[in-house]
C-alpha cells in the first residue's frame, strides 16, 4: 500500500508542476489577448474602420488563449483527481 501511495505522491507532484506551468501559460495568453484588444480599442476610429481583424494578431492570440485554457483545465482536473486519491489512500493507510 505504501508503494501505491509513493507512486501516487509522485504523480500528484508532477501534476502540480504541470498545473503551475499551464496556469502560467494561461495567464500569459490572457494578458497578451487583453493587451491586443486594448491596442485595437485605442486606435483612431478611422483606422479601426479600415483595419480587418485578420490583419491583426487577434485571431492567433484568441486561438493561443483557447488552447492554453484547455490545457489548464486538463492539468487542473488531473491534479485535483490525483490529490483526491492521494488523500483517500493516506486516510485508508492511517485506519489500517
Amino acid at each position: 500500500m505504501s508503494d501505491k501511495i509513493a507512486k501516487l505522491q509522485e504523480a500528484t507532484d508532477k501534476s502540480k508542476t504541470d498545473l503551475d506551468k499551464a496556469k502560467a501559460a494561461f495567464d500569459d495568453s490572457e494578458r497578451r489577448l487583453d493587451s491586443a484588444k486594448e491596442a485595437l480599442r485605442a486606435m483612431d476610429p478611422e483606422d479601426q474602420k479600415k483595419i480587418q481583424i485578420n490583419d491583426t494578431r487577434l485571431p492567433e492570440l484568441m486561438d493561443f488563449h483557447r488552447i492554453a485554457a484547455e490545457e489548464y483545465g486538463v492539468a487542473k482536473s488531473r491534479f485535483e483527481t490525483n490529490a483526491r486519491y492521494l488523500q483517500l489512500f493516506k486516510a485508508k493507510m492511517e485506519k489500517s
